[in-house]
């Protein structure tokens, strides 16, 4: 199976990449929240709904004015290992229908966040920097890029709430967590 170092070479390769000849979309990571949770109906709480708009709203507005410390370009959009396949000749990124054009620093806050809320273990994280050559969490609008990739991340588990009590006690678990201001909860899939 692929792993971290895998995935930071391929983003290395991609972050290098021009601007392509054609227009890239621009990464809407917040794009989804309203639609996830409409889906989820009256499976949760509308207190949690609207505390997950109001997350949303903030976090679009501050990273509006975000100063990238590496230039734009393409992205994409979901760079975790699992998205990584090592094959004969090597590894190759798959799952491209996020590739876009945006903060190339999107891409690696997803691994800082793997590592705080899913359990990376600290070494693979470690190698997924020193391979990158950069750890993003030194930048200041990391906490930014976090809080909305956690928000979007709640927000689309709200989706499968209905009729999923498992699903529904992981929303809470998440929300409840953004609301203490509690990073080191760990998130679990449902």
């Amino acid at each position: 199976p692929a792993g971290a170092a895998d995935l930071a070479g391929l983003l290395r390769l991609i972050h290098a990449l021009p601007e392509p000849p054609f227009p890239l979309p621009r990464r809407e990571l917040l794009g989804g929240v309203e639609r996830w949770l409409r889906l989820a109906g009256d499976a949760i709480d509308p207190a949690d709904a609207r505390f997950l708009r109001e997350r949303r709203d903030r976090f679009a507005e501050e990273a509006s004015t975000l100063v990238p410390r590496l230039p734009r370009g393409p992205v994409h959009g979901d760079a975790l290992p699992r998205n990584v396949h090592v094959g004969p000749d090597g590894p190759v990124l798959v799952d491209l229908e996020t590739f876009s054009r945006d903060l190339r620093e999107h891409d690696l806050v997803v691994m800082a966040l793997s590592m705080d809320r899913y359990g990376l273990p600290a070494e693979s994280y470690a190698a997924f920097t020193e391979v990158y050559g950069w750890d993003v969490r030194e930048w200041d609008g990391c906490a930014v890029l976090r809080g909305a990739r956690e928000t979007a991340s709640c927000a689309w588990v709200a989706q499968s709430t209905p009729g999923n009590p498992a699903a529904l006690a992981e929303f809470r678990r998440r929300v409840a967590s953004l609301r203490d201001g509690d990073t080191e909860v760990r998130w679990h899939p449902f």
